[in-house]
């Protein structure tokens, strides 16, 4: 029998079990595309989920601190809509910039009121086709950040001391009080709109407090307070509590009158249109007995500088100026006046609004910023 001599170039012709090479790498690529297209499709559709649960959550979170819910509180909302998006994620990172504090309504605020939380969720990912290569889970992290601010139209521009509020609050949702201004230290507690809010990013207190803006600027404001009115003159959109405001000096009849006008045009609208909430700002006294909040210097540069502690809504009935309104019997005595009412006093009448419809207390401003 013959015998057939093996050669390279023999082996080198051979073909059979090519077919089976080419499948075996035809395999590895339909399994590594069958990786791609199920196990890392599968990743991308949990990373979207997981970036939507994140944004849903810093905004919860953002909005529970905007109410001064405070942290756990906080985290808690955060955590529930978490969940709502995906039952398998949690919340991993949760940190409130610039301290746990400010999501209380205390601790130091940011100076321009940029308070912020930011949260970060992960969910499990179970692979399939990858245990192939040996990896059998892995982890989708998602990270949003959400600020939240107060964002108020048209408070008034006139102040109320902090323990006068404490004092209309007391008498519970509609109630009425009476709060009276004087020549007390020549600042009647006009605030100087728009000149008086500090600009964003400038120091708290206000360098200098600017002495202009004249009256027909306090009576074209008054047209809008409480969001009301068609001027497009100033709206102004604040940061977060405490800033400060600069007040002017003496008793300015047309903004009294300008008030008068607007009760008359807005302030009791006939149904079922809701009567327009005004937001006052409240006013620290410079010693105690000092509220929640703290007491607060003043700074007079060159004119009086007040630190605003936070909003309160009221709606407004009536405004008295000295004569024949605060003579009558016992509006004095209301206004907290002394026997001999001051020349160039002045005096409102206010209701207490429900808690809800606190512009400060239900619509805190809330966006993404990461």
């Amino acid at each position: 029998m013959r015998v057939r001599r093996l050669s390279l170039a023999r082996l080198r012709d051979e073909e059979q079990g090519a077919v089976l090479a080419m499948v075996a790498i035809s395999l590895m690529v339909l399994i590594g595309m069958a990786v791609l297209t199920f196990d890392l499709g599968r990743g991308v559709a949990l990373k979207r989920n997981m970036v939507n649960a994140a944004d849903a959550g810093a905004l919860a979170a953002a909005r529970e601190c905007g109410l001064a819910n405070g942290e756990a509180t906080a985290k808690a909302a955060a955590g529930e809509l978490v969940v709502d998006n995906n039952s398998a994620a949690k919340v991993t990172g949760f940190q409130i910039d610039p301290s746990p504090a400010v999501c209380s309504g205390g601790g130091n605020p940011d100076p321009d009121g940029k308070n912020t939380v930011t949260v970060t969720v992960t969910v499990p990912q179970e692979y399939f086709f990858a245990q192939i290569f040996g990896f059998n889970s892995g982890t989708v992290v998602a990270s949003a950040t959400a600020e939240w601010t107060l964002e108020l139209s048209g408070p008034a521009p006139l102040k109320v001391e902090a323990l006068k509020a404490d004092e209309c609050l007391k008498g519970g949702t509609g109630s009425h009080c009476y709060v009276g201004y004087d020549d007390v230290d020549a600042q009647y507690g006009w605030l100087n709109f728009p000149e008086g809010w500090p600009a964003q990013g400038e120091p708290n207190p206000p360098v200098s407090c600017p002495s202009t803006g004249g009256a027909n600027d306090l009576k074209d404001y008054v047209g809008q307070m409480g969001g009301t009115g068609t001027s497009s003159g100033f709206q102004p959109t604040l940061w977060n509590v405490p800033v400060w405001v600069c007040a002017k000096d003496g008793k300015n009849s047309s903004a009294l009158h300008a008030i008068s006008d607007w009760i008359d045009t807005y302030g009791n609208p006939a149904p079922p249109e809701p009567r327009p909430v005004v937001s006052f700002p409240v006013v620290a006294p410079e010693s105690g007995p000092c509220p929640p909040e703290g007491c607060w210097p003043r700074y007079v540069n060159p004119v009086a500088s007040y630190p605003v502690i936070r909003f309160q809504g009221f709606y407004i009935e009536n405004v008295f100026e000295n004569g024949s309104d605060i003579k009558k019997a016992g509006l004095a005595d209301e206004c907290g006046f002394p026997p001999k009412v001051p020349g160039n006093a002045f005096c409102i009448e206010l209701t207490v609004v429900p808690a809800d419809q606190n512009p400060t207390n239900g619509n805190p401003t809330v966006r993404l910023i990461g």
